[in-house]
C-alpha cells in the first residue's frame, strides 16, 4: 500500500449497482483489489459531484471512469487535483464514435474534453486499438494500454468450467437492441457463409455465459470501435473461436492467441499488473497550469515583422505571468534567429518549428494544444498591444465568473511595425470590436484581433476548424462558442494597434466570401433580426 495515499475518490456515471455493463463490472473488480490492498476507496456518481466535494477531498486521489455526466465546472476544478482517467471509450469526441471519420481521424473541430485528458496523470486505455485511436487524435504522452479487463477469481474460475463444455456446431450471437453492437449484420453474415447460429438474448450474468459457450464460434460484428470487449474475451476463456471485423481492441492483442485455461490463467495475473500501475500513479502530480496566459503566435515567413514583435509582447506589465508559445511553419529567413535571441533573454517562450507550410490554423491548434494556462489570447505577429492590454483583459476575465471571453477596441493602421504609441491610426478604431456583445451582434466577429478567452472553450465545443475554415476560422469558432452558452464581454477600453490589409481582410477575395456564407447560415439562428438584415449581402457569394 502506498502510504502517501489517504484516500482514493472513485468517480463514475454508474457502478455496478446502477447498471451492469464492462465497464461497470472492471470499475467494480479494480475498486475491490484496491480494497484488499488496504486502500480507503469512496465511490460516487459523477452527477453528484460538486466543487464543494472535490475541494473537501482535495488530498485524495482521484480515478475517473466514464464522466458523461460530470459537470464542466468539476472537470475544470479537476485539474487542479491528482487523477487518472480510466477510459473506456472515446469521451475527447461529441459523438463518441471516431468510426464516423475516416482512419478515425477526428476533425480538431469535433474534439472536446482535450485538457482534461491532458492534466490527468495517466489516461489508461483497455487496449492498444484504443489506445491508438487516442493518441492519433489527442497527441498525449500520458495515454497508456492496460492490455486487458479485470474479472474476480470467482468469476474467472466459472469461466474456467464453461469452458470444458461440449460444444455445438453453430455459432453465438448477442442479441442485442444497441444498434452499434450490430446483431443484425452478425445474422446476415452467418446467412451469407451458410452457418448455423442461436441468437442469445439477455439473461443473468452465468445462464448467459453458459448459453455463450454451448456453441464453438461467437459472432461479433460491431459498428463502433469496441475499446476491448469484454464478450469476446470471455468467448475465448470459454475455449471459443471468435469472427470479428477490424473494430474489436482485443483481437489485436498478443495474448488473444491464448484459449480457454491459459487465457484465464493469464487474466489472472493481470489483476494485480493493473493494480501495480494504478499504484505507480499514486506519488505523481498532474500536468497543473503554471501561467496565467498562454499568447499564440504562429506563422510563416515573418522575419520583417518579428523582432518588433517581441519587443512589443515581451513588454506586457504581466508577461513573467504569461507563456509565449510561437509556431514557425518553416519560414526561410532569420526567424529561429531572432527568437533564439529572446530565448536567452525570458524562459517563458517556448518555440516550435515544423519543417513543413501549414496552414494557419492548424499551426493554431498545435499551440493551444501545446499550452500550459488557464486563459489565452492571440499574439499576431504584426499587430502590437498596449503596455497593459494583457493585465486589463485578464483582471476583468477573472472578475466576472460568468464571462468566458473579453475583448476590447482596437486602433488601426496600415503602416507595418508602428507601435501602440506611436502610430498613424488618427484613433480609428477596428470595425468588429466596437460593438458590445450580443448574440445579434455576433454578425461581426465581435472580439475582433485581441481577445482573452478561458481554455476551456475549447474543452466545452472543440477547437479551430482547420478543415473547413482557411479565413474566418475564429468568427466560426466565436459563433460555435456562443451557440454552447458561452458569455462575451467589451472592456471599453483601446487595448492595441490592428494592422490592416492581412489575408482576412482582402476586399475581392471570393473564396473567402462563399466561406463566411457558409458560416452565415450554419450559425443563422444566432443573429436574430441581423439574419433578415444581413442574409442578401450573403447570398450573392452562393447558389
Amino acid at each position: 500500500m502506498c502510504k502517501n495515499i489517504n484516500k482514493i475518490i472513485f468517480i463514475c456515471d454508474a457502478f455496478l449497482e446502477h447498471c451492469v455493463g464492462g465497464g461497470e463490472l472492471n470499475n467494480e473488480e479494480l475498486i475491490e483489489i484496491l480494497i484488499s490492498k488496504d486502500y480507503n476507496v469512496e465511490k460516487i456518481q459523477s452527477h453528484l459531484v460538486s466543487i464543494d466535494f472535490l475541494k473537501k477531498n482535495k488530498n485524495c486521489f482521484f480515478i475517473i471512469g466514464n464522466f458523461a455526466f460530470l459537470s464542466h465546472e468539476c472537470k475544470e476544478h479537476c485539474q487542479e487535483l491528482r487523477y487518472i482517467i480510466y477510459e473506456h471509450d472515446h469521451k475527447y469526441l461529441k459523438s463518441r464514435n471516431p468510426a464516423l471519420h475516416k482512419n478515425f481521424k477526428i476533425p480538431k473541430s469535433e474534439i472536446i474534453n482535450f485538457n482534461f485528458y491532458k492534466n490527468a496523470i495517466a489516461v489508461l486505455c483497455q487496449s492498444e486499438f484504443h489506445k491508438n485511436i487516442v493518441e492519433k487524435n489527442l497527441k498525449l504522452d500520458n495515454i497508456i494500454s492496460v492490455g486487458g479487463n479485470l474479472w474476480s477469481i470467482d468469476v474467472l474460475e466459472k469461466i474456467r468450467d464453461f469452458s470444458k463444455k461440449e460444444k455445438r456446431e453453430r455459432c453465438s450471437i448477442m442479441q442485442s437492441n444497441i444498434s452499434h453492437k450490430n446483431t443484425y449484420g452478425a445474422i446476415q453474415y452467418c446467412k451469407n457463409k451458410k452457418l448455423d447460429y442461436e441468437l442469445i438474448p439477455s439473461c443473468t450474468y452465468y445462464d448467459f455465459l453458459d448459453r455463450i459457450s454451448s456453441n464453438k464460434t461467437l459472432v461479433f460484428i460491431p459498428q463502433t470501435p469496441e475499446t476491448l470487449s469484454r464478450i469476446i474475451v470471455e468467448a475465448r476463456m470459454m475455449g471459443m473461436s471468435v469472427m470479428v471485423n477490424g473494430l474489436v481492441g482485443a483481437s489485436g492483442e498478443e495474448w488473444f492467441a491464448l484459449k480457454g485455461g491459459e487465457l484465464i490463467d493469464f487474466m489472472i495475473e493481470k489483476r494485480e499488473e493493473v493494480a501495480k500501475l494504478i499504484e505507480s500513479f499514486f506519488d505523481k502530480e498532474g500536468n497543473k497550469a503554471s501561467k496565467k496566459i498562454s499568447i499564440l503566435s504562429t506563422f510563416h515567413e515573418g522575419e520583417k515583422y518579428l523582432e518588433h514583435f517581441l519587443e512589443d509582447i515581451t513588454r506586457q506589465t504581466i508577461f513573467k505571468d504569461c507563456e509565449l508559445i510561437i509556431v514557425d511553419a518553416k519560414s526561410s529567413g532569420k526567424e529561429k534567429e531572432i527568437i533564439e535571441k529572446y530565448i536567452k533573454k525570458y524562459d517563458n517562450i517556448i518555440y516550435h518549428r515544423i519543417e513543413e507550410k501549414l496552414k494557419p490554423t492548424i499551426c493554431l491548434n498545435m499551440a493551444i494544444q501545446m499550452s500550459n494556462a488557464k486563459y489565452l489570447t492571440f499574439g499576431l505577429i504584426d499587430d502590437r498591444k498596449r503596455k497593459d492590454c494583457l493585465e486589463i483583459l485578464y483582471n476583468n476575465l477573472i472578475d466576472d465568473v460568468a464571462v468566458d471571453l473579453v475583448y476590447g477596441d482596437c486602433l488601426v493602421t496600415s503602416n507595418i511595425n508602428e507601435t501602440f504609441e506611436n502610430n498613424t491610426s488618427n484613433n480609428s478604431l477596428f470595425d468588429h470590436s466596437r460593438l458590445p456583445f450580443s448574440n445579434k451582434n455576433m454578425i461581426k466577429c465581435l472580439p475582433g484581433p485581441m481577445p482573452l478567452w478561458k481554455k476551456d472553450i475549447h474543452d466545452k465545443c472543440g477547437f479551430f476548424d482547420e478543415d473547413n475554415c482557411n479565413f474566418a476560422d475564429d468568427w466560426e469558432m466565436w459563433l460555435r462558442a456562443v451557440h454552447s452558452g458561452s458569455k462575451f464581454k467589451k472592456v471599453n477600453k483601446i487595448v492595441g494597434l490592428y494592422l490592416t490589409g492581412g489575408r482576412s481582410q482582402q476586399e475581392n477575395n471570393l473564396e473567402q466570401r462563399k466561406e463566411e456564407a457558409k458560416i452565415f447560415y450554419k450559425y443563422s439562428y444566432i443573429f436574430g433580426e441581423n439574419f433578415i438584415k444581413f442574409k442578401s449581402y450573403f447570398d450573392q457569394f452562393i447558389n
